[in-house]
């Protein structure tokens, strides 16, 4: 009975000495180092998501929503507009060429952030920052191409809420790289 019992206080002390031993190396220097929307460290083509983040979007019903755009956003409509994020390639703006290409034609533009959040989505949240990218010239990629894949659009940003299940923001006439 007591050698049970000098095993059982053994293996706690054990997991106690190696929980203390993990915790030591967690680094407490007061700042959180998960990137959050509250510090995320971007660099100028990124930080145009910022205005993306303060946008709200509200379902009326099953078929569109009314947003609240800040002005700055606004302002940007019309004029060239760069930025990056993770591809999210759906809907018709995929043509099958053969078994390992693809032609793309449009495909759908989410900060990185925000993708590994995607499961979680709520239609309203993800209309915020969803933007379609309509590409100026069709781009041809192979299958492996199109997984986890990341983009730097150019183009001509335009809003419009009429079908805010697809998309409220576009970049028209786009290159990417």
């Amino acid at each position: 009975m007591k050698k049970n019992g000098l095993i059982i206080i053994f293996v706690f002390v054990l997991l106690a000495a190696l929980y203390f031993i993990e915790m030591s190396k967690v680094k407490t220097d007061g700042v959180n180092n998960m990137p959050t929307l509250d510090n995320l460290q971007t660099d100028e083509i990124s930080a145009n998501w910022d205005l993306f983040y303060k946008v709200r979007a509200t379902i009326i019903d099953g078929q569109s929503a009314s947003f609240s755009i800040p002005e700055e956003l606004k302002d940007k409509e019309g004029k060239e507009m760069t930025i990056s994020g993770a591809v999210v390639f759906r809907g018709n703006g995929c043509e099958m060429i053969d078994n390992d290409k693809t032609r793309v034609k449009y495909f759908f533009l989410v900060p990185t952030l925000g993708l590994a959040q995607a499961c979680e989505l709520q239609p309203d949240e993800a209309m915020r920052w969803t933007i379609r990218v309509d590409l100026a010239t069709p781009l041809v990629l192979h299958r492996n191409e199109m997984i986890d894949a990341q983009f730097t659009v150019s183009g001509i940003f335009n809003i419009d809420t009429s079908n805010p299940y697809e998309a409220a923001f576009f970049i028209a006439n786009a290159n990417a790289k």
